[in-house]
């Protein structure tokens, strides 16, 4: 069992005034004896906050991308990276994790998983051990809804948080340069870029953050791994993005991690992030891929009948994705009231008269 004075803790990104405080005494609690950074913005309130070093950084700020259910949303990718990178130049322990400021441990189980899921595939072994991340949100693919289709992803890796070796931490992301702002985040709405196909709706970034995290990681190591943007899928690409993430990852529900964020409720409970759930590097992809790549021999633990029978699952996810909205404490009463007695009533009973039989089997 690894020991918490052997880790360091790299807890970036700005202060929220109600989460980071949790997430300090969180680590403080279940990792008693680890090295705490803060790494967040000069001009930061810090004050009362549980912290071993503070580094104050100055802020590279952010792209505004667009608005969704009437929040602006902005690329943060700048932000994210120099907080990450200043924290772990400070990091001194064997081993590091890298933490969102508004994350919350409910214990150390995700420690469990350090040895497991060890044996590795032939091709694309980039880190000495495996580093532990986060199913939400590590893509295989995404839903397109308008258009009734999925997307492939490759090298979206979630970057909520990280763990494993300090050394493999720095490999994942010290030599990852900044990108130029703003022509990164408004990549696909530039002239020569208009007619290319993105697969993330509104937003017109060269990549996601967590792509562009992953992509630069494996291309700068690794001479065949080439992608010009986020349209540059196809079959070759992805199935080296497999090997890679299953060679050099292992990807956690929260159920095995104990790792959650207030911000998404489904954090705690994946599936009820609705249909998404099944494009994620849920625990029977990644089990399903550990097989196919790594080791023959291993058993898929999970029994799911939403895995089993995949229609059923994704009828069963949008059920999930109901429910999930009647926890969202901004959404309006009429869309609430919508909810729970249009959609959930419909959708239920559509799922049991289309899947009776197989409920009665279960």
């Amino acid at each position: 069992m690894i020991d918490s004075k052997d880790i360091s803790v790299v807890v970036q990104g700005a202060i929220n005034k109600k989460e980071t405080p949790k997430c300090l005494k969180s680590i403080r609690k279940f990792l008693p004896d680890a090295q705490i950074i803060l790494s967040t913005w000069e001009g930061s309130n810090v004050d009362g906050l549980d912290y071993d070093v503070l580094i104050l950084n100055k802020d590279p700020g952010a792209v505004f991308i667009g608005e969704m259910a009437g929040s602006k949303l902005y690329n943060n990718v700048n932000r994210q990276l120099l907080s990450t990178k200043e924290g772990l130049k400070k990091a001194e322990r064997k081993y590091a994790m890298k933490l969102r400021s508004d994350l919350i441990l409910t214990g150390d189980k995700f420690l469990d998983y350090f040895d497991k899921f060890q044996k590795r595939g032939a091709n694309y072994n980039l880190f000495e051990r495996k580093l532990l991340a986060s199913a939400v949100f590590t893509r295989y693919s995404i839903e397109y809804i308008k258009e009734n289709r999925r997307d492939l992803i490759p090298f979206h890796i979630s970057d909520w948080w990280f763990f494993g070796l300090k050394s493999d931490l720095d490999k994942y992301f010290m030599d990852t340069p900044l990108v130029e702002e703003p022509n990164f985040t408004n990549y696909f709405a530039l002239e020569e870029n208009k007619n290319k196909y993105t697969p993330y709706y509104f937003a017109r970034f060269k990549f996601a953050p967590e792509q562009y995290f992953g992509y630069e990681c494996f291309s700068r190591n690794f001479a065949d791994i080439h992608m010009e943007d986020a349209s540059s899928v196809n079959d070759e690409i992805m199935n080296k993005y497999r090997q890679c993430l299953v060679n050099n990852f292992i990807i956690l529900e929260y159920k095995q991690s104990g790792i959650y964020l207030n911000k998404y409720t489904y954090s705690r409970r994946e599936k009820f992030i609705g249909e998404q759930y099944f494009g994620l590097y849920n625990t029977f992809r990644y089990e399903s891929e550990y097989k196919e790549f790594c080791d023959s021999d291993y058993k898929v633990c999970t029994n799911d009948i939403c895995f089993k029978s995949p229609e059923y699952g994704i009828d069963f996810s949008r059920i999930c994705k109901h429910l999930y909205m009647l926890s969202v404490p901004t959404l309006p009463l009429r869309v609430r009231l919508e909810q729970l007695f249009i959609s959930i009533p419909v959708t239920t009973f559509l799922f049991f008269v289309k899947h009776f039989k197989e409920i009665i089997k279960k």
